[in-house]
């Protein structure tokens, strides 16, 4: 046994700590993109889709890990999209073994919502089901889960103008309330919603686009969306040189906002559930335009992940090179690590949207990326869990190695003893006989 302590407590010194590989999770014959990550919290399965072109059409596609993302499922497509859709921007959210998918589709009477669900954890979806049908466009759905409530935001664009709309199931997608407008304001075009919701407090961030500038917007639902407060402007209206796509995370009373443009990955957070905000600071000071950043919260913890982009040269030969970037804070954002690269390949290829899940101190991130020649999805973990399996099996085998040689040192042993033993006794009989004699 002090055999077995000791591999045991060496091997569990060199534990592998930090990010794993970049693993290529899809292998499809078509361009894979706009993937979105979401996992079981009790557990270690994990769900993910995206919208996929290899049946020559786009379509969205659904995939699952039950190992942390170590083997995954093979690819199940959901959708049967028979009008093309210019992005259908798939989102799952789970709640136990319900796992539902939303996406938006053209049909004759414009681009709806819908979704597919599965009541078994992910082995069977039913066909899509559509949940929008208002005159108009429904589009780029978010969804936010608290226990079998599920809370849900999309844009509404009629009349030539863009606004945001909410809805919430509280039967884990059974059933529907009516929506509500959380933006009204005309001539404004309000898009790209994020939502986050902990307990009964609902949080939702966008972009508005007013008089050829943009800013941030946030709203807050005290009630699990019964009523909201006022829209707060979380940033100065600014020239648009980059879509503003903002994101948000809350841990209850701590409200967390990040947006991507040209001077970086730009962030506020508010200390009394979006009454107010704190004045806005870039977390990167690289030349690069962020895109697109998705955060997580969990407690003090905060991390963002954000496509970074950088261009050489001048028309027509600009060379596009984007990386994933990852920053994050342990104190509730008031001071963050330096922004770090987790992806690697050669200048000229895109990695892209990427979207993060975690738990505890588990994190899972994966992006598009065309490094191959075409977009495929990629992923990754911190901890390493192949690493982790790895050195678990490792640990195994040699655990299994240390009983049996201990185990043959102790029969050897026991039959030596016993041999010698005999072998005592008969000398000692044979010497009583002599004596008797």
């Amino acid at each position: 046994m002090v055999l077995i302590a000791l591999i045991g407590g060496i091997f569990w010194q060199s534990r592998p700590q930090g990010w794993s590989h970049e693993n290529q999770i899809v292998q499809g014959s078509g361009d894979s993109r706009l993937v979105d990550l979401t996992a079981d919290p009790s557990g270690n399965r994990l769900h993910l889709v995206w919208e996929d072109t290899r049946d020559n059409s786009t379509q969205v596609y659904y995939k699952r890990s039950v190992d942390d993302g170590v083997t995954w499922s093979p690819d199940v497509r959901l959708s049967n999209l028979t009008i093309p859709a210019f992005e259908p921007e798939p989102r799952i959210g789970i709640v136990g073994n319900r796992v539902l998918v939303f996406f938006s589709n053209e049909t004759p009477t414009g681009e709806h919502i819908f979704y597919a669900s599965s009541v078994d954890g992910g082995n069977h979806f039913s066909p899509p089901i559509q949940l929008t049908n208002d005159t108009g466009d429904q589009s780029y759905v978010a969804v936010a889960l608290v226990g079998s409530t599920m809370h849900l935001v999309y844009e509404d664009y009629l009349n030539g103008e863009e606004h945001i709309f909410y809805t919430k199931s509280s039967d884990a997608g059974l059933t529907w309330q009516d929506k509500v407008a959380l933006t009204n304001t005309p001539g404004a075009q309000d898009h790209y919603p994020a939502i986050a919701a902990v307990n009964e407090r609902v949080f939702v961030a966008w972009c508005r686009y007013y008089r050829y500038h943009e800013a941030i917007y946030a709203k807050a639902s005290f009630d699990s969306g019964a009523s909201w407060k006022p829209n707060v402007q979380v940033s100065e209206y600014s020239p648009p040189s980059f879509e503003e796509f903002s994101t948000v995370g809350s841990n209850g009373t701590q409200v967390h906002v990040a947006w991507g443009d040209g001077q970086g990955i730009q962030y506020s957070r508010s200390e009394d559930s979006g009454v107010t905000w704190s004045n806005p600071i870039a977390l990167t000071n690289t030349s690069r335009q962020y895109l697109a950043p998705r955060i997580s919260v969990v407690r003090s913890r905060i991390q963002i992940v954000s496509a970074a982009i950088s261009t050489v040269g001048a028309p027509p030969h600009i060379m596009v090179d984007s990386d994933v970037y990852y920053v994050s804070s342990s104190d509730g954002g008031r001071s963050w690590i330096k922004p770090l690269s987790l992806t690697t390949h050669e200048f000229g290829r895109a990695s892209l949207a990427p979207v993060i899940w975690s738990r505890g101190d588990v994190t899972f991130v994966a992006w598009e990326d065309n490094r191959n020649g075409r977009l495929s999805i990629f992923f990754l973990s911190n901890p390493d869990f192949s690493a982790l399996r790895g050195f678990e099996w490792q640990l195994f085998s040699l655990t299994a190695i240390a009983l049996v040689v201990t185990t043959i040192v102790y029969v050897s042993s026991e039959v030596w003893i016993r041999r010698t033993a005999g072998h005592h006794r008969g000398r000692s009989r044979r010497r009583l006989r002599r004596h008797h004699a």
